[in-house]
Formats: structure tokens, C-alpha cells, sequence
């Protein structure tokens, strides 16, 4: 599996990431071992990029698209045969995963750091398991989260267990929040909010100067398989509902 989730990280060094405690850690831990620069961010439906970026050329961090055209690394719960590009990779895809009981149960930056091997410290261990709301994984999933440590070893799993209270003082000083800037804005401030959270980030980063709003949905599994060829991306929420974006540009901004 490592070899797998190595040969993804290295298709493209442009990244676009999803914006939120998860896809900035991400970031932050292949800056430590690769020359990468954030280049846009994709969060659910908004898609932001810097002047003259193709999404083709970059690398989806932390999202799971469905599109032979973007590669992407994610851990959300997909199904078999979608339309995932064939350089991609996803854990439960990997791992041939059948029940969402079952599915990867850390973040995605959890991928990286085994992976790479990048350097962590306390610090980073209670972001991450904070990220996505690993943390909590422990109280229904515990079996699973042991099975998947197996498979997956790395300091920050091991810490999780002895970071809850650390975790629960980060969630508080967030206010709980997992993103930095709200969705709730307009495409232009939006913008302009995200471009000042990427610059508190100690990486490298490009100014993003246009971002484009596709239609989302939340639909069934057969609904799912029924207009594959018209989403984007998608991921379980749970039981069987889909979050999905579809190819439909609705709005833009630059």
C-alpha cells in the first residue's frame, strides 16, 4: 500500500488542496520531503486556482475525485467502478473495502505521514487527530482503527490514545471548526478569506486569483451510478447518501 499511496504523491508537485485542518496537514507534511507549492484549493463544490493553473498538471490532496482527468488522494468511502483516474489512489479502493463500518478511519494526512516518513511532533499528532474528527473514531471503531494501524503504522496513530485531552483543548480554541473560512461567504471574499489562510501556512503558496462554483447533490447509491459520467467527485456520508458535485458550472469568480 505504501508503494501505492508513494506513487500518487509523486505525480505532481502543483497542489490543490481541500481547505481544512486535514488538506492543510497534508501539505505541510510533503512540504518537509518534496519542493510542492499549494496552487488551489477544492472544497466540496468550490474549486480556487492561481493564474494559469491547469488542474490537470496538480495533485488533489485530501479529495476524492471522479474524473480520468484529476488525480487525487483521498480516504473517503468510494465505490469500485467509478471513474477514479487511474494514477489516483484511495485506501478503501486499495483495500478492496466493502461496508463503511469498514473504511479508512484517519485522515488523510495520516497517509502521508506513514508514507513519507515526514518528521511529526506533539504538536502536529494533536492536529492530526483532530483533523476530520479522527479522535472520535476510537469510541465506535476502535477494532477497525486497530486493523488499519496494522497496515498503516506511524507515531501519530500510536498517540491518539494519549492526546484526547490535548485534542479536545485544540477543538475548543477552533471553536470545533475544521475549516478556516466559511462557505457561507460570496465567491470573492470567500477568495480573498482563503488566500489569507494559505498565507499564514509555512509553505509555499500561490495567490489565487479565480474560483468557480459547480451544482452539488445529495443523491443514492443508484442515482450515483446512474450520472457517474457527470460527477466530478463524491464521497459516502453515511448508509448509503452520496455528497456529490456535479460537472455543471453554476457560478464564477476571475
Amino acid at each position: 500500500m505504501l508503494s501505492a499511496i508513494k506513487k500518487t504523491l509523486q505525480y505532481s508537485n502543483k497542489l490543490i488542496v481541500s481547505p481544512d485542518i486535514d488538506g492543510f496537514m497534508c501539505a505541510e507534511l510533503l512540504s518537509r520531503k518534496f519542493e510542492i507549492e499549494v496552487v488551489g484549493t477544492y472544497d466540496k463544490n468550490l474549486l480556487s486556482l492561481a493564474d494559469n493553473i491547469d488542474p490537470k498538471d496538480c495533485l488533489f490532496v485530501d479529495c476524492d475525485m471522479n474524473t480520468k482527468d484529476y488525480v487525487s488522494i483521498g480516504n473517503h468511502m468510494r465505490l469500485r467502478d467509478d471513474n477514479m483516474a487511474d494514477a489516483s489512489f484511495n485506501p478503501n479502493t486499495f483495500q478492496k473495502v466493502a461496508k463503511y463500518s469498514s473504511k479508512f478511519p484517519y485522515a488523510t494526512c495520516f497517509l502521508i505521514a506513514a508514507t513519507m516518513e515526514s518528521p511529526t511532533n506533539t504538536n502536529d499528532h494533536i492536529r492530526m487527530g483532530y483533523a476530520d474528527s479522527t479522535y472520535l473514531n476510537k469510541v465506535n471503531y476502535a477494532d477497525n482503527m486497530r486493523d488499519w494501524s496494522n497496515l498503516l503504522p506511524h507515531p501519530s496513530i500510536d498517540d491518539i490514545d494519549n492526546l484526547t485531552e490535548d485534542i479536545e483543548k485544540y477543538k475548543t480554541s477552533l471553536n470545533g471548526k475544521q475549516a478556516p473560512v466559511s462557505r457561507r461567504l460570496g465567491l470573492a471574499k470567500y477568495m480573498l478569506n482563503m488566500n489569507a489562510a494559505l498565507y499564514n501556512l509555512p509553505l509555499a503558496t500561490r495567490t489565487l486569483t479565480s474560483i468557480k462554483k459547480y451544482e452539488k447533490g445529495l443523491i443514492d447509491r443508484n442515482t450515483l451510478q446512474r450520472y457517474m459520467g457527470d460527477i466530478i467527485s463524491y464521497a459516502e456520508i453515511f448508509g448509503g447518501e452520496y455528497s456529490v458535485t456535479y460537472r455543471d458550472e453554476i457560478d464564477s469568480v476571475g
